[in-house]
C-alpha cells in the first residue's frame, strides 16, 4: 500500500486553517536562505516555495529572507537573532544546508527556542531529548501522522533507522524508542547492513543516498518510511510491502505541514 502523502497534508492543513481562523491574527513563518543563487540554494528556494504555498493553503503569513552566502557566521548569526527577536515572527527556519563556511550549530542556535518550528536550535533539542518539547521535529511529526493514519502499533516492533542525522535518523529513532519499538541505527559504520533490515518489521530512511536500500535486504510486508530517496523504487515495485512512501507526494507534504504545525503551536 502506498502512503498518500498528499492526503494526509491536506487533512493536517485544513485543521490548521479552522485554527487559523480563531486567531485575532494568522501567525508569521519566516525562513531564511543563505547563498539563494548558489546551486544549493536554488534547490533549496523551491523547497521553500513549496512550505510558501502550504503555508497560503492553511491562512498562515510567510516571509522569506535572502541572505548572501558571502557572510561570516558572526554577521549570519547576527541578522537571524535579528529576525528571531521581531515581534512579528512568530516561528523562524533556518533551510539547511549553509556554505560549508558556516558553524551550522551557531545559526541554529541564534534562533529563539520560542520560535524554532524545526526544533534544531541547541536549546529544542535539548528539551525534545529530555522529552520535554511541546513540539516533535517535522521529521518525527511526518512519520507519527503517517502511523497515525494507518493504525501502525509500534510497541515491540522491530525498526531499522538508516542514517544518525541531525533532521531524521536521531530524533526519529529517539521517538520510536519512546513508543516501545525496538530500534537499531544503521550508519556508515555498521558492516553487513542487510543483516539487520532484513529482520525488520519497519525501516525509516534519511540518508539521502540514492539507490541504498534494495528489496532484497527487506522482508515481505514490512513498512517503509523514505525520507531520502534512499530506496531503489524500482525494485519494490513487485514487493508485497505492507506501507511504503512512493518517490514523490509521500513523506515531503507531510514535513511541511508539520512544520506549519508546528508554527501554530508555539504561536499559541
Amino acid at each position: 500500500m502506498l502512503v498518500d502523502g498528499k492526503k494526509i497534508a491536506a487533512i493536517i492543513l485544513g485543521q490548521l486553517a479552522v485554527e487559523v481562523k480563531a486567531l485575532k491574527k494568522p501567525p508569521r513563518l519566516t525562513a531564511v536562505l543563505v547563498g539563494p543563487d548558489s546551486e544549493a540554494g536554488q534547490l533549496s528556494k523551491k523547497f521553500l516555495l513549496f512550505k510558501q504555498k502550504a503555508a497560503e493553503q492553511a491562512g498562515i503569513n510567510f516571509q522569506l529572507y535572502e541572505l548572501s552566502e558571502k557572510l561570516t557566521t558572526e554577521e549570519l548569526c547576527a541578522e537571524v537573532s535579528k529576525i528571531s527577536e521581531a515581534e512579528e515572527n512568530d516561528g523562524v527556519l533556518v533551510e539547511l544546508p549553509l556554505p560549508k563556511h558556516i558553524d551550522r550549530q551557531l545559526v541554529l542556535d541564534a534562533v529563539a527556542w520560542e520560535k524554532d518550528v524545526d526544533v534544531l536550535s541547541s536549546q529544542g533539542q535539548t528539551a525534545y531529548y529530555s522529552n520535554q518539547s511541546a513540539i516533535l521535529p517535522p521529521a518525527v511529526e511526518a512519520v507519527k501522522a503517517i502511523f497515525e493514519e494507518y493504525k501502525v502499533e509500534l510497541k515491540d516492533k522491530a525498526c531499522a533507522v538508516f542514517g544518525s542525522g541531525l533532521l531524521v535518523g536521531r530524533p526519529v529513532a529517539h521517538w520510536l524508542k519512546q513508543q516501545g519499538a525496538k530500534v537499531l541505527i544503521v550508519d556508515e559504520f555498521t558492516g553487513a547492513p542487510e543483516q539487520i533490515s532484513i529482520t525488520a518489521d519497519i525501516i525509516i530512511s534519511g540518508v539521502g543516498h540514492r539507490n541504498l536500500i534494495t528489496a532484497d535486504m527487506v522482508k515481505d510486508d514490512a513498512i517503509l518510511i523514505d525520507f531520502g530517496p534512499d530506496l531503489n523504487w524500482e525494485s519494490f515495485r513487485e514487493k508485497p510491502t505492507c506501507l511504503i512512501t512512493p518517490p514523490t507526494g509521500g513523506v515531503g507534504p507531510i514535513v511541511v505541514a508539520s512544520v506549519l504545525k508546528n508554527l501554530l503551536s508555539l504561536a499559541k
